[in-house]
């Protein structure tokens, strides 16, 4: 295993495999901000995390999956692991963990491939595809690109006292919808902020390790 580097850099250690392919896969997790959120994950998770990227980025993906919606959904992953529902949100023990998506799909096949043998407080995960909000019958993390004005007040209603962790890509699409967490795209690197009022406000508690890898919001 290679030593970990010690500049300030991700804070993280890579298995062992070719040093070409590792230094390119490290680069491509590094530029888009992956390393950011894992590096506060606690030792025993770093491998995990990382071979969940591992197992994602190399596999066959539709071309017009681009590689920033590859990691947001690694990042989506990573949000339901660090994220705890009270049990009220769950019509039993067993039911999964349901990563909702509204409107056009820009995962491809990148999300499921990332849930897929995943679990989360002991829950599985399963993502569903929506065309309309009236359609979302069970939800615990939302998704959505963007929402106009008219979209936004449905998507409020509905999820209107559920426990739901909303999230919504902050750039690049206008958007009426305030979500709890939302990804931002700065030079080439993916950052969450996040508003702990608003989780609080859904009864969701949120890692510490998640809300410092993060930049806080909302809290005027």
């Amino acid at each position: 295993m290679a030593p970990r580097p010690t500049n300030g850099a991700a804070r993280f250690a890579y298995p062992a495999g070719p040093p070409n392919a590792l230094r390119k896969m490290r680069e491509r997790v590094a530029s888009w901000g992956f390393a950011a959120l894992i590096s506060t994950l606690p030792r025993w998770a770093l491998c995990a995390s990382f071979c969940v990227v591992v197992q994602l980025l190399p596999a066959p993906i539709p071309a017009q999956v681009s590689k920033e919606y590859q990691l947001k959904a690694v990042f989506l992953l990573r949000l339901a692991q660090f994220t705890h529902w009270p049990s009220t949100a769950f019509e039993s023990p067993d039911s999964p963990i349901v990563i909702c998506v509204l409107g056009e799909n820009p995962f491809g096949d990148a999300l499921d491939a990332a849930v897929r043998g995943e679990t989360a407080d002991g829950r599985r995960l399963v993502v569903q595809h929506h065309r309309a909000v009236d359609q979302i019958k069970m939800c615990h993390i939302f998704y959505s690109r963007g929402a106009g004005p008219r979209l936004a007040k449905d998507i409020s209603a509905a999820l209107a006292g559920r426990s739901v962790l909303t999230v919504r890509d902050a750039d690049g699409i206008a958007s009426s919808y305030e979500a709890i967490v939302q990804f931002v795209t700065e030079q080439n690197r993916i950052k969450l902020l996040i508003d702990p009022k608003a989780a609080a406000a859904a009864r969701l508690v949120l890692d510490p390790r998640l809300l410092r890898a993060a930049e806080i919001i909302g809290q005027k």
